[in-house]
């Protein structure tokens, strides 16, 4: 008769451990993977993707407010959280589509409020190229 009651208690163990793990299961699974973004990191890949003629235009902390004022835009249209804050979509993440002249000119009236002088070309070689480090890292979905 004691046996009955080890048998049931190991069932019962095992079809509360089953749920738990299936239930965690679920939900990790429908759940979008946080990318970790470090500003240095990307300042430091975008800098050294950029063209020869684009790196001996621009410094490191040019291409620093640039990459800022283009997360700040990418912010806005609800593509990018804000430093410290980690946002999680469960489910289907809505397509939002940024196009690159909008993107282009609104960081450029950014970072010329700001006081920085970047040529279109320049601003548009940057955004690609944080765009494509912003993919790699898995903060974005495939560029259009």
């Amino acid at each position: 008769m004691g046996w009955v009651f080890v048998v049931v208690g190991a069932l019962l163990v095992f079809v509360i451990a089953a749920v738990f793990v299936g239930s965690e299961t679920f939900r990790l699974g429908h759940e979008t993977p946080s990318a970790i973004f470090d500003v240095d990191d990307a300042v430091r890949e975008v800098g050294d993707a950029l063209s020869e003629e684009v790196q001996a235009r621009l410094t490191y902390d040019e291409v620093k407010r640039v990459i800022l004022a283009a997360l700040g835009h990418l912010e806005t249209k609800g593509m990018a959280a804000p430093p410290g804050r980690d946002e999680r979509i469960i489910g289907e993440r809505p397509e939002v589509v940024v196009a690159d002249e909008d993107a282009v000119a609104v960081v450029l009236g950014a970072v010329e409020q700001d006081g920085l002088d970047v040529a279109d070309e320049d601003a548009y070689a940057i955004i690609q190229a944080l765009l494509f480090h912003l993919q790699r890292i898995g903060a974005l979905g495939p560029l259009a």
